[in-house]
Parts: structure tokens; sequence; C-alpha cells
């Protein structure tokens, strides 16, 4: 019997390895778009399970499309409830005993499944493709992508894709030399395809939420600091582009914070500037949730953070990017 159980793995093992195959552009850009349509028009439900750091979650998602768009409802099935609802590019989280609260419309392309890049140009000049083997999850079929980086900066991503419909069954990043894995999401039960009971995407938390406050009219928002040329970007880190500015507000801060987002088209990087205080920078922790990088700095009287799941290396550069006029 052991003998047999050996022989079975060895079989097992030799099926899954297999010479990586390096895809075109043009079958790389068709693979992420069909990614994308198929996680947005499919009816589908089932659950996942999220592994990053020392964190173990598994989430129950439905999700429907029709003629009025996409309705999602996933809830969370350990720890604290939590429920993300959905209309189409609007996200309420729900939780007991708190008011619900808006999502950031950028959210809505970064759940899974549905982690569709902020540029499909941008991944295919990051990343280099290869097709790997055909593996079997939640009792469907899908084929293994390798995302690997053109350089240092980023982390590689292997995805997994249903061979019929291209939906997104498991991604997984990496840490720069595939040693670690940093972030994991796979599903363990799925259906796709049928009718979606509407009743089913309707919050079950929001009876138990506290209700919304009042929206206070829009303010004008104050100048951005130090005036709109105060700063200067040179020698960004290559292939990440600005692709939102804004003033944010954070926990903990009496002020507004400048922000600036980038991104490579899979991996987002915040860097924040505010004026120097006299408390000591924060040093550098590159393992401080082992998923999320950041370094701080001070310079010219600011302190420029940089933050995001990419390498330490990666924000390092980011924060000596940044200095003042």
């Amino acid at each position: 019997m052991k003998l047999r159980m050996g022989l079975c793995s060895l079989l097992l093992l030799a099926s899954s390895v297999q010479a990586a195959e390096l895809l075109t552009s043009s079958e790389s850009a068709g693979l992420l778009k069909r990614m994308a349509v198929s996680a947005r028009i499919l009816n589908y439900s089932g659950v996942y399970l999220y592994h990053h750091t020392d964190v173990m979650e598994t989430f129950r998602l439905v999700h429907a499309y029709d003629a009025g768009g996409e309705q999602e409802r996933r809830e969370s099935l350990d720890g604290i409830p939590r429920e993300f609802v959905r209309n189409n590019d609007q996200i309420t989280c729900y939780l007991p005993n708190v008011r619900p609260f808006m999502l950031d419309r950028r959210a809505a392309n970064k759940f899974f499944p549905g982690v569709i890049p902020d540029q499909i140009l941008d991944v295919l000049n990051n990343y280099s493709f290869k097709r790997l083997g055909v593996e079997r999850v939640a009792g469907y079929e899908c084929q293994s992508v390798l995302l690997e980086p053109k350089d240092k900066l980023r982390n590689p991503h292997q995805l997994c894709l249903e061979t019929n419909t291209g939906l997104l069954l498991k991604s997984t990043m990496f840490g720069p030399e595939r040693g670690d894995l940093l972030e994991h999401f796979v599903f363990t039960q799925l259906d796709i395809g049928g009718a979606i009971d509407k009743r089913a995407l309707k919050s079950v938390l929001a009876s138990k939420a506290l209700p919304l406050e009042p929206q206070p009219l829009p303010k004008a928002l104050p100048a951005p600091l130090g005036g709109p040329s105060q700063f200067v970007m040179a020698n960004l880190p290559s292939g990440f582009r600005l692709v939102k500015e804004a003033l944010s507000k954070l926990p903990g801060k009496a002020d507004p914070v400048q922000h600036f987002l980038y991104s490579d088209g899979m991996a987002t990087v915040s860097v924040f500037v505010e004026p120097a205080s006299s408390n000591p920078v924060a040093l550098p922790l590159s393992r401080s949730n082992k998923t999320v990088n950041f370094y701080s700095r001070q310079a010219d009287g600011w302190r420029v953070t940089a933050l995001g799941e990419v390498p330490l290396r990666t924000v390092q550069l980011f924060t000596q990017s940044f200095s003042v006029r």
C-alpha cells in the first residue's frame, strides 16, 4: 500500500512539473481581459480562503450579473462578522453596532476573484507571463500562469484560471525570490453559472449596524501641502505611474496629509508627505505584516513615508525620489 501511494505521489508530481511556456504579449493581454470579463459577467457563488502573514480567513461569496450590472455579497466566516455588499462600483461595508461605510471605487477592482489590473499595458511592460501546468481547484480544472517581474522592484504572482470560463480560482503572491508565500486566495467550494437567488445578495448585518449619519455638504479641499509645485518627484522606480493624488485624513493625524498613489498594473504603492515633527522617524520595517513593506524618512522639513505590497527596496526608492524645490 505504501509503495502504491508513493508511486501515485510521484506520478502527480511529474504531471505538475512542466516546462514553463512564455506567452506572447497578445496571449498575455487576452488572458487578463478574459479574467476581468468572467469575474464581472458570470453568476457564481462559493467559499474562498484568504491567507496572509499569520492570518487565515474564509469568506462566503455570492455574485450575480444582469441588466442592472453587478451585485455581490461577501461575508466573513471567521472572527468579527463583516459584510461587503456591492452594487456595481459601490461597495458598502457592514459590521455589527458600527455605522456602515463606503469603500473607495478602486476597491471594486481588487476583491478576489475580480482582481482587475489598473492598466493591462502596465502589467505587460512589467511582468513576463509563463504558462505552467493545469491544476484542480474546488472541483474545477484551471490553467496556472506565472507573472514573473522583469526586475527586482515587484513581487511575482501566480494565477490559476478556470479553463472554460477564465474565472480566477486561485491567486498567490510570493516574495521576490518566490521563497515566501505572502498572500493567497483560493476557492474551497464553488458553483459557476445558474440563477442566483436575489435574497442571497441582501445584507444580513444592515439591521444590526448603526444608522447612517446625515452626509454633510461637501467642503472645498485645502490646497495641497506646500503648493502644487513644492514637491519634486524624480527618478521614481521604473514601471510605476501616478494614478491618484489627494489630501487624505489618516487615523491619528490631526491634519490631512498629501497622498500619492502609484501602480505598476498589479501592485500599488502609497506615498504620504507631511510636515516633519520632532518625533523620531519610524525605522523601516520589512516584515511589519510580511505582505506590506514601508519606509519613512525626513528631508527639508518634510516626512515622506511609502508603503506597498512590494519589496523593501522599492519603498525605499520611492521615499528617496521625493524632494522639495
